[in-house]
């Protein structure tokens, strides 16, 4: 009984482990608070901390067609060539793709 209670408190822990390396925490630090207190302790540090990870914002030239992942207000390219072209803000180049067809990344 007591080798399937400390299976299960082990297979817990993983869990809580996978999950804090999946939003981009530190899964290894999950695993050791979940180990030496109690899974339970483990849970709320991985739901009180916040993601590390920040979502990429791409704007887009209509003009040249290229795609930059740095906030511009106008084509650095296009301004090369003496054309003032606004850029647009797309949240990913794959829906941009769809619409578009093929593009150039820069």
């Amino acid at each position: 009984m007591l080798i399937i209670l400390i299976a299960v408190y082990l297979l817990i822990t993983f869990i809580l482990t996978v999950m804090g390396i999946e939003k981009q925490t530190e899964g290894l630090k999950i695993f050791f608070i979940s180990l030496f207190f109690t899974p339970i302790v483990g849970l709320v540090y991985l739901y009180g901390k916040k993601n590390k990870s920040s979502q990429i914002r791409y704007y887009h030239c209509h003009e040249c067609d290229y795609i930059y992942p740095v906030k511009m207000s106008d084509c650095p390219i296009c301004m090369e060539n003496g054309v003032k072209v606004r850029l647009k803000k797309y949240e990913s180049p794959y829906k941009l793709s769809e619409k578009i067809g093929e593009l150039s990344l820069a």
